[in-house]
């Protein structure tokens, strides 16, 4: 084995992660000395990123993912790694370099090869609805940006949220608009329908999308990975929509990490196959 990687996950809620198994997977796999650490903090009453990522780094940790709701106050204690997009205001993976913090976004990264991967190459997002602008929301929507989606259109219960989103990133490669007040009718009208809110979680059950009117869109995409059938997935299966999972960006944005964190470069199929043989999807 070599050198110890010391790895770990920030966030809220997070007793549901499979972070820890996939990355300890990764380093069986590839024969690395890897452990990974989730460290909730949900329990403390006020929470500085800053400071959690300084003692993480203190503690000799390699690096970190960071997730909700973190992923947009981090950004603000790091430097960007190459090649980072423009306008995207959120990281979800920091590694620690001597006194340096280097972060990237693998949501951003893991959404354009994961769609790549389900759809194929050359396939086109045509016009996006997308439910929530939050931190998952900048990620996916910059992918849609780079997959070369001709419109994306935005609905958030935080309009302001919404708005911040289109004015960050928006450029006069891809049509960004706010949703309308009918979302019905926009739903009906998209090519694309994405859930970027936690609707379908376990500890938030239902479906974002009117179910009614999943019927004639071209593909669909659920970030939510926990479950893996969510009932917005379920419904557009029912429907035959070609649809992407959030269990597949879920592996490809931690691919994507551990070869950040680690300098390996993981065989995805490989990976995948190994992964859902040990810890089946629920």
């Amino acid at each position: 084995m070599s050198n110890p990687v010391r790895l770990g996950l920030l966030g809220n809620n997070i007793g549901r992660s499979r972070a820890k198994n996939l990355h300890e997977l990764l380093g069986e796999m590839y024969g690395l000395d890897v452990t990974y650490q989730p460290m909730d903090l949900a329990g403390k009453p006020e929470v500085d990123i800053a400071e959690e990522l300084l003692r993480c780094q203190r503690e000799g940790y390699t690096g970190v993912n960071v997730t909700h709701p973190y992923k947009k106050e981090a950004i603000k204690s790091v430097t960007l790694m190459d090649g980072f997009p423009a306008g995207l205001t959120s990281v979800n993976t920091v590694i620690f370099d001597g006194k340096s913090m280097r972060a990237d976004n693998t949501d951003y990264t893991g959404c354009v090869r994961a769609f790549k991967e389900t759809f194929g190459a050359d396939f086109k997002p045509g016009r996006v609805l997308m439910l929530g602008a939050g931190g998952v929301g900048v990620a996916i929507a910059c992918a849609m940006r780079e997959l070369g989606a001709t419109e994306l259109v935005i609905s958030d219960l935080n309009r302001q949220s919404a708005e911040e989103l289109i004015e960050q990133i928006g450029d006069d490669s891809m049509i960004m608009r706010l949703a309308g007040d009918d979302i019905v009718e926009e739903t009906r009208l998209a090519d694309g329908l994405i859930n970027a809110t936690p609707i379908g979680m376990f500890q938030y059950p239902g479906c974002a999308f009117d179910k009614t009117v999943i019927s004639s869109q071209k593909w669909a995409f659920d970030a939510v990975y926990t479950p893996e059938n969510t009932e917005f997935l379920d419904a557009c299966r029912k429907k035959n929509i070609k649809n992407l999972s959030g269990f597949k960006l879920f592996l490809f944005q931690g691919l994507d990490a551990f070869e950040r964190f680690a300098g390996h470069i993981p065989e995805a199929k490989e990976v995948e196959g190994e992964f859902l043989r040990r810890f089946p999807l629920e």
